[in-house]
């Protein structure tokens, strides 16, 4: 076979060997373009599509890393401030004697608690306090005794209507909340 092709080459002339040679430098090029150059080229492309998200995810996950010291370092501080599994802290009795200094005891009408079991080991202790007939600075005084707590407590909800027949003296109804972990 080599042998045809030689005599071949030897029978053309200059002119078409030259013609020859050319196109098949062109097509030989065209090859390594389309098999080479080109898939090269395409997955260099890619490459930079990605490196430039990987560089969007590692600043995305810089800010997550942020926020999570962030709220890890909140979640720190909260737990500080949360009664010792072993203390006998109760929300009841705290509310009594919050009760008791604010001078709104005996207009107590009704103390209602609730405990319920959160996730990942908290206890949420919740008392409903109805008061009657409380005058607006003895209900702050109440407000201000619970916020002063030992422990972190969060008043949930606080509802205050005045008497219809003396608009100086309140109903009030307080949810206050308590959280332990259990």
């Amino acid at each position: 076979m080599m042998q045809t092709v030689r005599e071949r080459w030897q029978q053309m002339s200059p002119r078409e060997r030259t013609i020859l040679l050319i196109g098949g430098v062109v097509v030989g090029l065209s090859l390594v373009f389309v098999l080479v150059v080109d898939p090269l080229v395409a997955k260099l492309d890619r490459l930079e599509r990605q490196a430039i998200r990987k560089q969007k995810d590692i600043k995305e996950l810089a800010l997550l890393s942020q926020e999570y010291l962030t709220k890890r370092a909140r979640l720190s501080k909260t737990e500080s401030r949360l009664p010792a599994p072993d203390s006998q802290f109760s929300l009841l009795t705290f509310m009594e004697e919050a009760a008791t200094t604010a001078r709104v005891r005996e207009r107590i009408a009704g103390m209602q608690p609730q405990v319920q079991s959160l996730a990942q080991g908290y206890q949420e202790t919740a008392v409903d306090l109805r008061l009657e007939g409380v005058r607006l600075t003895e209900l702050l005084a109440l407000l201000v005794a619970i916020d002063q707590a030992p422990y972190d407590l969060q008043v949930r909800h606080l509802q205050i209507r005045p008497k219809f027949d003396n608009p100086v003296n309140l109903d009030a109804t307080v949810r206050v909340l308590s959280y332990a972990k259990s």
